[in-house]
């Protein structure tokens, strides 16, 4: 992963809206509705979290223990919360998008690709946390089509 390219696209993106979780969260209830039911009336502190869970994920991109013992917590957070591992891919696939479209003609491919890898590489971390499947449970593993498809920035 590119930590320096991660970092700066997310300033690219931040510096063009701050607010840009908020608008991750309304695209991923228009697009996936069953969501909407994990979370409360008011999105802005959940948006706050994860605005700051994605800063702290690129800070200790170098501190594997770091990010096992927040990734694993975190994911263990969201399995007690009803967070289905097909929805790991829908996260991912319209956090990319939406950092896209923010972004501009300044976004690349090569910024999709590369939050696409870190994205998929927290998924694994959380869902390595998941409880032991029982019979007819979903599998703990993420949708990898959706996390490493075609990217949809530009250039």
């Amino acid at each position: 992963m590119d930590k320096i390219l991660l970092e700066q696209s997310l300033a690219l993106v931040a510096a063009d809206d701050p607010d840009f979780t908020v608008r991750f969260y309304e695209r991923l209830f228009a697009d996936y509705p069953e969501v909407k039911a994990l979370f409360g009336k008011n999105i802005r502190p959940q948006a706050t979290m994860l605005q700051e869970a994605i800063v702290a994920v690129l800070e200790h991109l170098d501190d594997p223990g770091w990010l096992e013992t927040s990734l694993s917590s975190l994911g263990r957070v969201h399995a007690s919360l009803g967070v289905t591992p097909k929805m790991y891919g829908w996260v991912a696939t319209t956090l990319v998008a939406t950092m896209a479209d923010i972004a501009g003609p300044q976004w690349t491919d090569v910024m999709s690709k590369e939050w696409n890898e870190a994205l998929t590489a927290v998924a694994a971390m959380m869902l390595d946390a998941y409880p032991p499947e029982s019979p007819g449970q979903e599998s703990n593993t993420t949708d990898q089509h959706l996390l490493s498809g075609p990217g949809r920035g530009k250039g």
